[in-house]
């Protein structure tokens, strides 16, 4: 995968919608652990993109 193909740009939109939200349940969750699964999903989605790049 090249960086700016489609599949990049959805990967990336994906990660940032992820860590908006991760943000947003950081200070509206009363449980913590909402925070941690959406923050650790936004990670995973990011290191799918850069494994897809170098490979």
């Amino acid at each position: 995968m090249m960086r700016g193909s489609k599949t990049d740009e959805i990967l990336s939109l994906i990660f940032m919608l992820l860590a908006v939200a991760a943000g947003i349940c950081f200070f509206v969750a009363d449980d913590r652990m909402v925070f941690w699964i959406v923050g650790g999903i936004a990670v995973v989605f990011r290191l799918i993109q850069y494994a897809l790049r170098f490979f």
